[in-house]
């Protein structure tokens, strides 16, 4: 097995041991011994468990983005238009978090351990958010850097609120079947639209 491969085996098999186990199980000796590698083998790569876990974070982050990115793209590759890219970047939001809660939970739920900040996570952080950022730009000329980013943060936070709420238990006990969620996240969206924008891009 090469050192390449050890690497990326330990980031993989963390993952496995967070989702069957919880975060709180995670080590290297434990990540080795899934493994059947010595226990020293991962020291080799991450100088504590918590470099190992900032590396899964870091690596759920880039995902994240890259699928944000290629949200702006239609399936022949040709760039959406501005309206249609901004709101196909909030179902791509939508749909990772519901394919992907343990990434998502890593990335948004979970304390960052120190180490995240000696690995520079807040680079990988930052490159969803200026997806965001870039997307409302095109669509709406702002005077100010500073009213751009609260834009950003605004939308970011209704979406993340949004994906909370549906991914809970809150839609079964307040009655939502399939049909009527979908209707209210279309909703929610245009509500976005609305406050951003003055107008819903996609109305009823």
């Amino acid at each position: 097995m090469s050192t390449t491969s050890i690497k990326e085996d330990c980031v993989l098999q963390a993952m496995k041991v967070i989702a069957d186990k919880g975060l709180e199980s995670l080590s290297l000796r434990a990540v080795a011994r899934e493994l059947g590698i010595s226990h020293q083998a991962p020291y080799k790569h991450f100088a504590s468990r918590d470099h190992l876990l900032a590396e899964v974070i870091r690596r759920c982050l880039r995902d994240f983005a890259e699928v944000l990115t290629q949200s702006g793209f239609a399936e022949d590759g040709t760039p959406l238009a501005p309206e249609n890219a901004m709101h196909a970047l909030g179902i791509a939001y939508l749909k990772y978090a519901a394919e992907n809660p343990l990434a998502y939970r890593l990335m948004f739920a979970t304390p960052w351990p120190e180490a995240a900040r000696e690995l520079d996570l807040d680079v990988d952080a930052r490159a969803a958010f200026d997806i965001l950022a870039r997307r409302l730009a095109a669509i709406k000329d702002y005077s100010k850097k500073a009213d751009h980013r609260a834009d950003a943060l605004f939308v970011w936070s209704a979406i993340h609120g949004l994906a909370g709420v549906v991914e809970s238990e809150a839609m079964s006990y307040l009655d939502f079947d399939e049909a009527a969620a979908q209707a209210a996240i279309q909703q929610a969206m245009q509500r976005i639209d609305v406050a951003v924008f003055g107008k819903p891009f996609f109305p009823k």
